[in-house]
């Protein structure tokens, strides 16, 4: 339990770098981490009990991940990137939120998982904000 602790708190820390920095290559690597932990979590407690639910938020925190590589393309700043990254963050935002309703029900969650999901569907909004009001570029 603790290592989940300390996984989940060096990814939203990253996250949280990303956006203060405005670095996506930060952000997305914090995103990525923490679905990797909970893809893994969810298809342990799967092969335990073969609850379907647990292979659903395996797959759900699987397209978080998927849309969450970290690569160092360089984005070119055009309407398609940042209508591009306005639907990723929009996404990541919606799986987290989702994450942190399912923390309040789910009886294998921790209870503070609840306020990281919170946290890290918030930060993707924020990165919108700055997009769409053209305070970050989509060049880094």
């Amino acid at each position: 339990m603790i290592i989940k602790i300390i996984i989940s708190s060096l990814a939203i820390l990253a996250t949280l770098f990303g956006v203060f920095k405005k670095n996506r290559v930060f952000f997305n690597v914090g995103y990525f981490i923490f679905g990797i932990m909970v893809v893994f979590d969810q298809i342990t407690l799967f092969s335990s009990n073969s609850e379907s639910i647990h292979l659903a938020l395996a797959s759900l925190w699987l397209i978080q991940t998927s849309l969450a590589i970290p690569n160092k393309l360089a984005y070119d700043g055009s309407k398609l990137a940042k209508s591009a990254a306005i639907k990723i963050y929009s996404a990541l935002s919606i799986i987290n939120l989702f994450g942190a309703y399912y923390a309040t029900i789910g009886d294998e969650v921790p209870q503070g998982a609840m306020y990281g999901h919170l946290l890290l569907g918030i930060l993707p909004l924020v990165a919108i904000f700055l997009i769409l009001s053209d305070k970050i570029e989509i060049t880094k």
